[in-house]
């Protein structure tokens, strides 16, 4: 029996979270010496550390069968020109069985399904999926999924900037998980057409800057002055205390509307089309509760919006800057800078739960995250501390 050409084929798990599958192959001209390889292959764009666990698990897997049937790195080619790749993959792509937008997506969320993948992950995926397709089929894109080149995603990605208010941080998890997206689809569909070659290449796509002092908190010293400040504009007043109550993020507050608040459950349901993590439930706390029926909602027809026009709630909605342009004077009067924020009252609600003790599952279901690392790292970019170290330990 003939030695293997290969071997050794492994994951690296680095703690810097670069990740790996690494293999070595002999030299054809060198019989005996090898030349190590590694494969990224879009492993690095999970952070959940169990899907990333099950997407190197399969990347090895696939590296092993490829390996198995012949496959020679040396002869495999690294890198085309981009003219070269794009009128190769349209000829490719012409062939019948290549999959539209639409199969991708469809065969991308049943093989997630069937590898029993997180819920919390899945319907992130879903709704990712669902706000790309949905604006890839109102610009009529004519490409196959194959034909999708990073130019296409970066026209998306600057869709979600202008239109849907990205933050930086939402902005790179789409390039991350798209990323997987894509990387997945093309695995799954070589599976039937081992010609196909997808244009998608995300190491073409540059990162923003996250910043988390964009929306700085408030300390007790510099809500108490706003809160002073503003008291007497009724309207903007509430419109602060519901951010700080429910923990719900502008847009999704500029856009509720009486039907979605169920006082019988106590919670408000965002929808996913004006939220960003898909449906989610807001409960209703006994302060907010207060607000609601201060404000008397219960009154008014269902599809009136909680923060209507003419400084109550009605049938109309106020336009996007609204009360952005109603708190600015109140900033610079202050002399605060422009990294506060309507949107930080969101994070002083967080900061302020988490030091009084409640627990962060609890304080999950405020904010919308779905998964703890994603919390945790929101966490990190508040500077969020509240371990046991900020109180007595031990004199000197």
């Amino acid at each position: 029996m003939a030695k293997p050409v290969y071997k050794n084929v492994r994951i690296i798990r680095a703690s810097s979270g670069d990740w790996r599958v690494v293999y070595e192959y002999e030299f054809p001209d060198k019989p005996g010496n090898y030349k190590r390889f590694y494969v990224r292959d879009g492993i690095n764009y999970v952070h959940d550390s169990d899907e990333k666990e099950k997407a190197a698990q399969e990347l090895k897997k696939d590296i092993e069968v490829a390996l198995k049937n012949g496959f020679n790195p040396f002869l495999a080619s690294t890198k085309m020109e981009t003219s070269l790749r794009t009128e190769e993959n349209r000829i490719i792509s012409s062939h019948p069985s290549a999959w539209t937008m639409q199969e991708a997506i469809d065969n991308f969320l049943a093989y997630c399904e069937n590898i029993n993948l997180k819920k919390t992950t899945l319907k992130k995926y879903k709704s990712q999926t669902k706000i790309f397709i949905e604006w890839y089929n109102n610009l009529n894109i004519n490409k196959l999924a194959s034909e999708i080149d990073e130019g296409t995603m970066q026209s998306f990605l600057d869709y979600g900037v202008k239109f849907n208010k990205w933050s930086p941080r939402t902005y790179n998890n789409y390039i991350d998980d798209l990323s997987v997206l894509f990387a997945r689809c093309e695995k799954l569909e070589k599976r039937k057409n081992k010609e196909i070659k997808y244009l998608y290449d995300p190491y073409f796509l540059e990162k923003k800057r996250t910043h988390a002092e964009r929306n700085r908190y408030y300390t007790p010293a510099v809500a108490s002055l706003i809160k002073n400040a503003v008291k007497d504009d009724i309207e903007l007043f509430r419109y602060i205390k519901w951010i700080f109550y429910s923990c719900m993020r502008p847009k999704e507050i500029h856009l509720l509307q009486i039907h979605h608040i169920d006082l019988d459950s106590r919670q408000i349901k965002v929808a996913g089309s004006i939220g960003k993590t898909g449906d989610r439930f807001v409960p209703i706390c006994d302060e907010l509760h207060e607000l609601i029926a201060e404000m008397k909602l219960d009154q008014y027809p269902l599809d009136y919006f909680v923060f209507g026009r003419h400084k109550k709630t009605s049938d109309k909605v106020v336009g996007d800057d609204y009360f952005r342009n109603k708190f600015r004077p109140y900033k610079i009067k202050l002399k605060l800078d422009e990294n506060y924020t309507l949107y930080s009252w969101k994070h002083t609600r967080v900061i302020s739960l988490i030091s009084a003790g409640f627990d962060d599952n609890q304080v999950m279901t405020l904010t919308g995250h779905r998964d703890r690392a994603g919390f945790e790292a929101y966490k990190r970019e508040l500077v969020v501390d509240n371990s046991s170290m900020k109180g007595k330990t031990i004199d000197f």
